[in-house]
């Protein structure tokens, strides 16, 4: 039945199926599938992360009362097409157009690790908040009793058909199913609360390292199980040559013939490992209670498609980090070197550079924005990286500066 959140829907999505079809966007599948597998391309690949720019921002990009849709989940593929689209028609950057849009599966029971991991709200719109750790007095891991999500495979389906009947058949539709991560350190973090969890470390290190392997086990586990019950998230597009990225800033690679009845398997995602909240512990350390869980979580990617992020300053624990499995690409952040990640890695892993978004929205100009672009090019030296724009929470007023920035990094990238 035709309703008015279909005729809003269909022609946002039949615009996107039109842009994917640009040859533009063969090129850029190729360019990323490419500089994944660390082949040689004929420019830097570019990503504005414009995602992750919070909803209110968006009013300056397309005004005031945006989302005309009326039933929640028209509303919110809504705004994920008028995203898409408006990034494919003003940034210029290297990200792909693919013609599909991605919808959660049904949840009957969440994930639960038996003991309640909770966070304090401030109450402010935009305050902080506080982690109410269950391990605050004491570690008892006796207490973790991990119980993995349930789908709801008949509500899935319905939202699908839902989801169909609003957009059309314009796009594929792909379901995205329930994922841990890989980042277990976070989950001991909620646990334990950050000063808890810091001082556990030196008061208690036993029970850090037995909570670190109970819950890296059910991380293992959990992801055993998805690959078991095929739902992973893999997506092959293209008659099987490529595949849809399953985290940010991959935005493609080769998935070579994927014959009908293709049955991916774990190995075939990217595995998006972090330990932020780690940031405070020296290079033993976060040896000692960090990365031999993140081992074993990067083992599981034999296909070569681990992916390290860390915002902080990650210059200390290069040669720790150079030992995870698997490791394709590796963030470096505008409070991490360049040079010190070219030298450590010589062009065995992408470097996912990243320029420093404050900079770029509040104090620089075109001229500063390419100086910075230049020098973290030049810092490289030639091995694998591509360039990137990242945590974005505001655009100062100027949305304009998303197209500024990535015309500047495309010049700057093909001048390699």
């Amino acid at each position: 039945m035709q309703t008015r959140d279909t005729e809003i829907l269909k022609p946002l999505a039949e615009k996107i199926a039109e842009y994917a079809a640009r040859p533009s966007e063969a090129a850029k599948k190729e360019l990323w599938s490419r500089h994944q597998w660390l082949q040689p391309t004929a420019k830097i690949p570019i990503t504005v992360n414009y995602e992750g720019i919070p909803q209110p921002q968006w009013d300056l990009m397309f005004g005031p009362k945006y989302l005309e849709c009326e039933d929640e989940l028209a509303r919110d593929i809504e705004f994920t097409l008028r995203q898409r689209i408006w990034s494919a028609e003003h940034i210029g950057d290297d990200q792909i157009v693919w013609p599909a849009l991605k919808i959660g599966a049904a949840v009957r029971q969440p994930f639960d690790w038996g003991v309640p991991l909770k966070w304090k709200d401030s109450g402010a719109e935009l305050g902080a908040k506080s982690i109410v750790a269950p391990f605050a007095d004491r570690i008892d891991v006796s207490r973790v009793k991990f119980t993995d999500a349930e789908i709801d495979e008949e509500a899935t389906r319905r939202r699908v058909e839902v989801v169909r009947e609003l957009i059309g058949d314009s796009l594929a539709i792909l379901v995205v199913y329930p994922n841990l991560g890989h980042s277990p350190f976070e989950v001991a973090i909620e646990m334990c609360g950050i000063e808890g969890l810091m001082l556990y470390t030196m008061d208690c290190p036993d029970k850090v390292e037995a909570l670190m392997d109970v819950i890296t086990s059910a991380y293992v586990a959990h992801h055993k199980r998805r690959e078991r019950e095929g739902r992973l998230n893999v997506w092959p597009m293209d008659a099987g040559k490529y595949i849809v990225p399953n985290i940010w800033r991959v935005n493609c690679w080769y998935a070579g013939s994927a014959p009908s009845g293709f049955k991916p398997a774990l190995s075939d995602e990217w595995a998006y490992v972090s330990a932020q909240s780690a940031a405070g512990l020296g290079p033993a350390m976060f040896e000692q209670f960090v990365h031999g869980s993140n081992c074993r979580l990067a083992a599981l990617f034999p296909k070569q498609t681990v992916y390290y992020h860390g915002c902080e300053k990650l210059d200390h624990k290069l040669d720790v980090l150079a030992t995870l499995p698997n490791l394709r690409r590796f963030h470096v952040s505008p409070w991490s070197s360049v040079a010190a990640a070219r030298d450590k890695f010589r062009g065995s892993v992408v470097l996912e550079v990243h320029a420093h978004p404050g900079k770029v929205f509040f104090t620089s100009t075109p001229d500063d924005m390419r100086r910075e672009l230049r020098s973290l090019i030049d810092a490289a030296e030639g091995v694998p990286m591509d360039l990137n724009l990242s945590d974005i929470n505001s655009v100062n007023g100027n949305p304009t500066t998303l197209t500024t920035w990535a015309r500047i990094a495309q010049e700057e990238s093909a001048r390699r």
